[in-house]
This record gives C-alpha cells, sequence and structure tokens, in this order.
C-alpha cells in the first residue's frame, strides 16, 4: 500500500471506545473491606444500622486524573432521619485500599493524601456540621469543615429509606470537580487537585466509605456506570521499534485487533496506546497519521465507516493523553488494503487493524 505523506484534512470524530466509555462494572472490579457485603449484582451494604459500623468498596484499578473521571450510583443512606448516622465518603487516595477512621470519619479521617466527597447525614457542631444533611468536597483525611475545599452545601433529606441517583465528576481540564444528586448539581469547586492534594501525583485510588458512630442508619449503593482511564506506569516502545517509527515507516499497531465489526479497544491495546503517547510527548515537533482498516466481512460502505471509527478510537486515546488534537490524523480505508488474505479466520483478523505513521509536517 502507498500512501503519500501529505497531511489529511478531514473532521477528527471524537468517538469513546469501550474502556473510555461509560460502561457498568462488576463484582470482580471491586474488593470489599469492614462489615461491606454483596446484596446483588453491583449493589453493596456499607453498613448495617448499628452502632460502630464501617464497611468501604474499592476498586482494583487506580485511576488517572490527568484524564477526566465520572461515577454514577444509586445511594441509600437509611430510613433513620432524626437518629440516622453518619453518612458515606467519595474517597481518592494514593494509598492502596486504606480506610480511615469510622464514626464522624466516614472511614477519611486520617488519610493523607486524599480527597473526600461527603454525603453527611449527622449534625457534629465541632466540625462544623450545618443541621441537615450536606455535602462537602475534603482534602487529606480532614472531616472538620474548618478545612473544607468546598461547601458544606445544605441537600433535601437522604435519610427516607429511598434510593438517590449520584454522578460524580472530574474535569482536569477545567479542574473542575462536580456531584449532582438526583439530577441536580449540588457541589462544583475549581481545585488543583493533581498538585495541591496529590502533590503532582496522577495515579490514585478510590472507593467508596460509609459509617456509623453512637447512632446508626443502613448504608447501600448500586454502582451504574464508570467512566475512567486507568493509570498506567510509563511504557516505552522497544527501541527498534522506536527508531523505525522516527524514521517515518508506516507500522501496525499489533496488540490492536478487533472483532468482525465493533471499533472498540481491548484491554490488551492500552500499552501500546500508552507507550506511542509517551513518544509523541518526547518527540512533540511530530505529528502523527493513523490509518483504519477492516476486513471484507460485510458492507463496503460500512467498512469504511467502521474503519473511520477505529483510528478515532486511537485518536481519542491519545487526546485524552495529553496529545493535541492538531498533532493527530485519522482516516478510515475500510477493506481497500488488506495485509493479507481475507479468505481464513486469521487472515480476516490481520486486516482488521490500525497502522500509524509519524513524520514532521511542513510548515
Amino acid at each position: 500500500m502507498k500512501i503519500s505523506r501529505r497531511l489529511f484534512s478531514f473532521p477528527l470524530l471524537l468517538l469513546f471506545c469501550s474502556l473510555l466509555q461509560a460502561q457498568k462494572p462488576s463484582m470482580q472490579d471491586f474488593v470489599l473491606s469492614g462489615d461491606t457485603r454483596n446484596t446483588g449484582g453491583n449493589c453493596y451494604r456499607l453498613t448495617e444500622a448499628l452502632n460502630w459500623s464501617a464497611g468501604a468498596v474499592w476498586h482494583k484499578t487506580p485511576i488517572d486524573l490527568a484524564a477526566p473521571f465520572e461515577m454514577e450510583l444509586d445511594l441509600m443512606l437509611g430510613c433513620q432521619d432524626v437518629s440516622g448516622a453518619d453518612g458515606m465518603v467519595f474517597v481518592f487516595t494514593t494509598q492502596r485500599m486504606r480506610a480511615g477512621y469510622r464514626g464522624e470519619g466516614m472511614g477519611f479521617a486520617g488519610l493523607v493524601p486524599s480527597l473526600g466527597v461527603e454525603i453527611d447525614t449527622w449534625e457534629n457542631e465541632h466540625l462544623g456540621d450545618p443541621p441537615g444533611d450536606h455535602v462537602a468536597l475534603l482534602a487529606n483525611g480532614q472531616v472538620s469543615h474548618y478545612y473544607n475545599l468546598a461547601g458544606p452545601i445544605d441537600i433535601p433529606n437522604v435519610e427516607d429509606c429511598q434510593q438517590h441517583r449520584v454522578r460524580v465528576r472530574w474535569q482536569p481540564d477545567q479542574q473542575l470537580f462536580t456531584m449532582e444528586l438526583d439530577g441536580q448539581r449540588v457541589l462544583a469547586a475549581k481545585y488543583d487537585i493533581i498538585a495541591q492534594v496529590f502533590r503532582g501525583d496522577t495515579k490514585v485510588y478510590w472507593g467508596v466509605t460509609s459509617a456509623t458512630g453512637k447512632y446508626n442508619n443502613r448504608h447501600e449503593i448500586c454502582f451504574k456506570k464508570l467512566d475512567y482511564l486507568p493509570a498506567l506506569d510509563k511504557l516505552e516502545f522497544d527501541p527498534l521499534i522506536s527508531r523505525k517509527l522516527l524514521d517515518g515507516d508506516i507500522m501496525p499497531l499489533r496488540s490492536l485487533q478487533y472483532e468482525t465489526g465493533k471499533s472498540s479497544l481491548q484491554s490488551e491495546s492500552l500499552a501500546d496506546l500508552e507507550r506511542l503517547a509517551n513518544l509523541m510527548k518526547k518527540h512533540p515537533d511530530l505529528a502523527l497519521e493513523i490509518f483504519g482498516h477492516t476486513d471484507n466481512v460485510g458492507n463496503a460502505q460500512n467498512n469504511l465507516n467502521l474503519s473511520q471509527q477505529r483510528a478515532d478510537a486511537v485518536a481519542d486515546y491519545l487526546i485524552r493523553r495529553g496529545i493535541a488534537k492538531d498533532r493527530i490524523y485519522a482516516r478510515g480505508f475500510g477493506e481497500r488494503y488488506p495485509m493479507t488474505s481475507n479468505g481464513s479466520r486469521e487472515g480476516r483478523k490481520e486486516n482488521r487493524r490500525v497502522e500509524i505513521h509519524l513524520f514532521l509536517p511542513v510548515p
């Protein structure tokens, strides 16, 4: 296949691939601690309605705060309104799956460094709690509201035996952390979390903690979807591959394999994409062409569209890893340039591929 090294001019369609899209988590994604137990599917009871109970659910995979993060779940904060305590905290910390103090600490107190989004249903006057249910953005294990990053903000009563939909979102490009409760934004904070809380570290673990003290409530959660990038170690291509790419060779990314009719990236693809992002960061003068290809199964026009989607999925990953949009050019060729025969299953698998080409743009 001969392809011109000129710049392609076409829109870059940003499509979220499977690992970057909102996806439904499974039990295998989490580790339970304390009094937590699974109540079926993606639902967990963190505490019973008992005094001095504590529980947590931790996601096994750390996330990268350099990329956006969004979590959506349903919470049930108990049936005892006046006498119910204490609440829950969405915890982000560099310490692997370690909860803080129970009671008024709600499993967050004492964790350093950390970020916590609390839903507190008990008034601890010495901590500056308002009388009613409230939310706040906390840092470094401090549950006293005198040290908040945002809040406390009053919310409607949530100790009503009902599930409440919560969405927690981080947008690093705006340094904006938000929380929605039952479709209404109840918290928004612009803060350099990476620099000011985690001292430049973008790799953090996250979970949901809960606790009771001298008063109690039953606390339950059901995970609905997650949208995040996993935190990967800094990876590099083999020196020979790097040299070929820097010399302008067009090379297939062998780890990017696709099912027939699909554009979703598989988990085994992330390592090579991370290597490519790191190589481009080391050579900011270079731009990248991404060529998507399919096998010959199905309609030719559909295959052309699919190949564009495959190239765009790679482009979107790189953009979310910090590579500027204007350095990336993605193009789909459909079934026009097979690498091998489509007459066998293995041949078709080889032809469902993405190729890359690094080049120095013409001024």
